[in-house]
């Protein structure tokens, strides 16, 4: 006797895939800006934020840009300042002479910086749209 077979119809078997670890693929996590420190010119000034608070005072610390780039985390804070070319000497006005035993005061220049302080020093920059700062992917 013959046996009969049966007829057995397909069927399809998945299974969920479920990652065991995280792994951020895309977004600025992990990135840096590069500015260059570069407000001043090199000339020696004191740098303020925009509430009046003084970053550099006393009369051995004051802002002397260092020229360089850095490289800084895009997750730190960057402050919005100004900066006042003074020669450091904690002053935001200075006299002027008018001629002989006249004069008046005048207000320092403010130079409008963006600031950071990540590294626990002070380092500006003159280049204020952070949108076009470079960024560097880790």
């Amino acid at each position: 006797m013959e046996k009969k077979r049966a007829y057995v119809k397909p069927s399809l078997e998945s299974e969920a895939f479920v990652p065991n670890t995280y792994v951020a693929a895309c977004g600025d996590s992990g990135a840096n800006y590069l500015f260059t420190c570069d407000a001043g010119g090199g000339e020696r000034g004191d740098v303020y934020l925009n509430n009046g608070t003084n970053l550099t005072s006393g009369s051995l610390h004051y802002f002397h840009a260092c020229m360089e780039e850095h490289s800084a985390p895009t997750s730190d804070v960057y402050e919005d300042g100004y900066l006042i070319l003074n020669g450091g000497n904690d002053e935001t006005r200075h006299w002027v002479w008018d001629g002989l035993f006249q004069g008046h005061y005048e207000n320092y220049e403010r130079i409008s910086v963006k600031i950071w302080r990540g590294d626990g020093d002070v380092h500006a920059t003159i280049r204020l749209n952070m949108n076009e700062w470079t960024i560097e992917k880790s």
